[in-house]
């Protein structure tokens, strides 16, 4: 081996202390930003606590196993409304576990994840700025956590301003409506003459309000006595008395069918069937003209005709008023759409000797404004895009030859894209940083003889 002269001893020597005085300048510099953005931002220290990012994420675990537990009584819906789309929740001990009869009676407030979701938020946003720099060695970890951030952004945008609706499609005909799964509306048409029919409707929020109700575009005024959005209903006996919301109707189904009404919560439950109904008062300048019921169906008005024959006119109750014919009906609430959807052909497949589906597969035609046509094959996992609105397939009957589609309408559907990229770019930026820094050093190493 050849042995070091004094003067490169002294060179290396001298290049080491340089390096060390170098690094000690950059360790002083970083130690000095980050105590100006603990002195800038005092007043998030307290939420960029570690122990506050562990409670948060214990509670979030805790959060989703309740929500699975309680699936099975409420339905998956039911517990995205009750536990995740919510600031707070209360869960009661399942009687059929150990002293279930005891601690069942004892309800259980959980944070929702509403409150969880914006405290992650904000506690990761502290810590992002107050203990981080945009360094070199730091960029990989900064963008990770900017990744993360967004994702709970989306996560919480979606649960916020995302629409579910439904599409229904008989085989050979088109549908330019869209139906919410939950909320109803009050649809009163002036059918009096077909080639320029005219609908008013009645959102729900103003029926829940009650009292009366003016449009201008109405020949009456609307007295609401009674609304709900699930009921059950039944045919009353002749021996049998009428409940208070029956005993008003003067006119109509209602009034013919003698139909009791018995007021229940909204079924969030997956196979839930919510009848919302309507006692409402049509009055006019000079007196009433009846009390009427009105119920929607939840799979649409047009069964009433398939489920109860004698209910059919639910449908479409006419009202005739000073010469002109209206109709009137309580239905799931209603999006139009400037386009057009043609239902050509279906199919569905199981897979052998069971009742699972393998695939449900619609042939359409979209419709577009200037006769313009586009034809498009709807699957599983494999929906149409169109409009700011994504169609999944979600129900199929060949018998009845219809389809339906779960439609979608989400504004920050592009948030959760952007946010895998950047934790991936973070990554990537992380391990090739380490990696060049090790292979350098490695390179730099002398090689013995």
């Amino acid at each position: 081996m050849k042995k070091k002269s004094g003067q490169n001893w002294k060179e290396e020597s001298f290049k080491e202390k340089l390096d060390d005085s170098v690094t000690e300048k950059r360790t002083v510099r970083k130690k000095s930003s980050l105590a100006q953005n603990r002195k800038r931002f005092s007043f998030l220290i307290p939420f960029a606590s570690l122990r506050l990012t562990i409670t948060l994420l214990s509670l979030s675990m805790i959060l989703i196993f309740v929500a699975t537990l309680e699936q099975v009584r409420i339905g998956i819906r039911g517990a995205l409304a009750e536990y995740f789309e919510s600031f707070f929740g209360v869960w009661y001990y399942p009687e059929q576990f150990w002293g279930g009869e005891l601690l069942h009676q004892i309800p259980l407030p959980i944070p929702g994840g509403y409150l969880l979701g914006g405290l992650l938020i904000l506690n990761l946003s502290a810590a992002y700025i107050v203990r981080f720099q945009w360094t070199g060695k730091k960029i990989g970890i900064q963008l990770i956590h900017l990744g993360i951030i967004l994702l709970l952004i989306g996560q919480l945008a979606t649960q916020a301003i995302q629409e579910e609706s439904r599409m229904q499609i008989n085989k050979g005909e088109k549908s330019d409506f869209i139906e919410r799964f939950h909320g109803v509306e009050l649809a009163l048409r002036d059918v009096t003459d077909p080639a320029i029919e005219q609908v008013i409707t009645i959102p729900q929020e103003l029926l829940k309000k009650g009292g009366l109700i003016y449009d201008p575009k109405l020949p009456f005024k609307l007295k609401i006595h009674h609304f709900g959005v699930n009921c059950d209903f039944d045919f009353a006996k002749k021996e049998e008395s009428l409940s208070d919301i029956s005993q008003i109707i003067t006119r109509g189904v209602g009034k013919t069918a003698k139909l009791n009404i018995v007021p229940k919560e909204e079924d969030f439950s997956n196979d839930a069937l919510n009848f919302g109904y309507l006692a409402v008062e049509l009055i006019d300048e000079k007196e009433s003209l009846g009390t009427w019921l009105s119920i929607s169906n939840p799979g649409g008005n047009m069964y009433w005709k398939i489920m109860y024959p004698q209910l059919a006119d639910l449908a479409f109750q006419s009202v005739r008023h000073k010469g002109k014919l209206w109709g009137m009906t309580l239905r799931q609430t209603r999006e139009y759409l400037p386009y057009s959807i043609e239902l050509l052909d279906i199919k569905n497949e199981y897979y052998q000797g069971t009742e699972t589906p393998f695939n449900f597969e619609s042939d359409i035609n979209l419709h577009l404004e200037g006769n313009q046509t586009r034809r498009a094959l709807v699957y599983m996992n494999t929906p149409l895009r169109h409009d700011g609105k994504t169609f999944y397939q979600y129900q199929m009957n060949d018998a009845a030859n219809y389809t339906v589609f779960q439609v979608i309408r989400n504004p920050s559907w592009l948030v959760p894209y952007i946010a895998c990229i950047l934790v991936s770019l973070g990554m990537l930026w992380q391990f090739s940083f380490h990696l060049f820094r090790f292979l350098k050093k490695n390179s730099a190493q002398p090689k013995s003889a």
